[in-house]
């Protein structure tokens, strides 16, 4: 027994082993929350923008076929001479080109973050996997450890005070002991 253990105070153990169960309980709910929020948003993207961007790809198609539409009638209508009076068309179709190629562009980056979400997500799992797997038999085992610590502290410190106890009361009647024998000493002397 090379090294001895300097406990000061088994309730700092006890206190200790509280929080630990504080963390446990906190950790849960953190884990339960972060995994409600990667649900969330594998929800929002897979439903939710898997649907609206190619809904609005149909709409930006349509607008730009109406804005083409009404710039070709514009030109039939109006002489050639005229042709700087459809500016108003020219600006429509080119402003529904563009909602076009941006609407375009979110589904191809919907398709892109869905498959980025996906990976992100299984090592988000792998990661919640080992932290349940901690809270599920590490942190059970360390706290029944300080439960067994606590214990047999408990019982230690049961024993040493029934010693002191013991101890005290041999001293005291070791000195009663060489009272009595100091008092008949003193009286065989004086008789």
């Amino acid at each position: 027994m090379g090294q001895q253990a300097r406990v000061t105070s088994v309730e700092a153990i006890q206190l200790f082993r509280g929080s630990l169960i504080e963390f446990g309980d906190e950790t849960r709910d953190a884990v339960e929350m972060l995994i409600l929020e990667v649900r969330r948003a594998i929800e929002w993207l897979e439903h939710d923008r898997s649907r609206y961007w190619p809904a609005q790809v149909r709409k930006a198609s349509d607008a730009v076929v109406t804005a083409r539409n009404d710039l070709e009638r514009c030109e039939l209508a109006v002489r050639a001479e005229d042709r700087k009076s459809c500016l108003v068309e020219k600006k429509a179709l080119r402003r529904a080109k563009e909602r076009l190629k941006l609407c375009e562009r979110k589904v191809e980056l919907v398709k892109h973050w869905k498959r980025t979400l996906h990976h992100e997500v299984r090592e988000f799992q792998g990661q919640m996997f080992k932290m349940t797997d901690f809270l599920d038999t590490d942190l059970p085992r360390a706290l029944a450890t300080l439960e067994r610590l606590t214990a047999a502290l408990d019982r230690y410190t049961q024993l040493d005070a029934r010693l002191d106890t013991a101890t005290d009361l041999t001293r005291e009647a070791t000195q009663q002991i060489e009272h009595d024998k100091g008092s008949q000493k003193q009286t065989t002397d004086e008789g």
